[in-house]
């Protein structure tokens, strides 16, 4: 099963929804060091965050800090500092950490270098085989990034402008270098008109 996610379209703005292929495995490492202040830095040697982009971690058994630890619900977005260090957006000025206690776990960026394409279709409904919008790497709808396996899907103001739907439906595939279609993800699209046209 693929992830499914809700996004809203803006008529006559731009359109640049991004997510994430977190496909690339599991980390998990042991905190080594935590700095207090706001925000946190925390030291995992060798984390492998990647730079592009915030990822979500997951912190558990931090003791005397125990702010740190995420909550169900709650997995918070780790800012990379370099290769060693990151922050987290939480405030622990008034706490102690029982040193040695916690640990990160993260799902990795997929490697999509080895990608051949990526595509997309925009429907207003699944069913149909008109498109509204047709979106590749060589048209410029879709913009990857490989240090974080980012997938932004772009349409311009001019383009959503001449859009009319209510609801949309995209599926975002990669093409592996073997031609194996892999769906990566789809997004269910709130369409909001503008009334000053």
């Amino acid at each position: 099963m693929i992830p499914r996610y809700k996004v809203d379209m803006y008529q006559g703005a731009d359109w640049r929804p991004k997510l994430n292929w977190y496909g690339g495995g599991l980390f998990m490492g042991p905190i080594e060091e935590i700095d207090p202040g706001y925000p946190t830095k925390i030291r995992v040697t060798a984390h492998g965050l990647p730079s592009a982009s915030d990822t979500p971690v997951i912190i558990s058994g931090v003791e005397g800090m125990t702010i740190l630890n995420s909550k169900e619900l709650a997995i918070l977005q780790a800012s990379r500092v370099d290769a060693d260090y990151f922050t987290m957006p939480i405030s622990t000025v008034a706490c102690e950490w029982v040193v040695g206690t916690g640990e990160i776990t993260y799902y990795k960026p997929t490697d999509i270098s080895a990608y051949t394409a990526f595509r997309g279709k925009l429907r207003s409904r699944v069913y149909k085989s008109d498109t509204l919008a047709d979106m590749t790497e060589a048209n410029g709808k879709i913009i990857i990034t490989d240090n974080d396996a980012g997938i932004e899907l772009n349409l311009t103001a001019a383009e959503t402008a001449l859009l009319d739907f209510t609801h949309g439906y995209v599926d975002v595939e990669g093409v592996d270098a073997g031609d194996q279609v892999h769906r990566i993800f789809a997004l269910d699209i709130n369409f909001i008109r503008e009334s000053t046209r």
